[in-house]
């Protein structure tokens, strides 16, 4: 059987190693600076199955939306659910969101939309995510750092060692029950800096529901169409 190799090996102040698989097959190994190669190659073989499996699912994985082209009667992502666009002469700061109707975008502000979009969908999650990592910490006795809302294509979140986490804006594109599930697997690593038995055990005692939205993710996050 073919050895695993990593296309690209990172290292960085961090404590354990990690590999990333990218939609293009590419495999990207995360390690600490006093890793060997003979401990990243360790590394490789025992995740061998895993990142086989990875890369055979991005092979098959249907095609990517496309990108948004902001004409008049799109259909924009938010929170899970798919709203008109519409072009209008004015809009008080370029781009807004009405519930019950939709987008409505200014005419002359179309170069920009999509710095609008993405602008509008950090400022909505910064504020859901806050208010959920606020509920949270104080149900779970969690103890996060910063937080902080990022531009990541490849992950929805991620905690630092100092506990920072961090969301992908494009969870604003999914549903609230994803966007929970997402801050709850974040906080969970405060405690687990990783993914073992323990983990996920906080994580279902935290959100019992938690399978749910993380399938959502796995089965629609490829199908979200790709901005900024």
């Amino acid at each position: 059987m073919r050895t695993i190799q990593a296309d690209e090996v990172i290292y960085s102040k961090r404590k354990t190693i990690a590999v990333t698989i990218f939609p293009d097959g590419k495999v990207v190994v995360r390690a600490p600076l006093h890793a060997s190669q003979v401990v990243v190659e360790r590394f490789l073989r025992d995740k061998a199955g895993w990142i086989r499996s990875a890369q055979e699912q991005m092979r098959n994985a249907p095609p990517r939306a496309p990108a948004q082209r902001f004409e008049d009667g799109e259909l924009l992502w938010y929170l899970g659910e798919q709203y008109p666009l519409e072009l209008r002469e004015k809009v008080p700061g370029g781009l807004a969101f009405v519930k019950g109707k939709g987008f409505l975008l200014e005419r002359a502000q179309k170069p920009r939309a999509e710095a609008l979009l993405m602008a509008f969908y950090k400022r909505e999650l910064r504020a859901r995510v806050e208010e959920l990592v606020r509920i949270y910490s104080a149900r779970g006795a969690f103890r996060p750092g910063a937080l902080r809302i990022s531009s990541a294509r490849t992950r929805w979140g991620s905690c630092s060692q100092a506990n920072v986490l961090s969301f992908s804006f494009r969870l604003a594109l999914t549903p609230p029950a994803c966007v929970e599930y997402v801050v709850v697997h974040e906080l969970a690593h405060t405690r687990e800096h990783n993914h073992s038995a323990r983990f996920w055990q906080l994580v279902a005692q935290t959100l019992p529901e938690y399978k749910q939205p993380r399938d959502w993710l796995k089965k629609n996050g490829a199908l979200l169409p790709p901005i900024g």
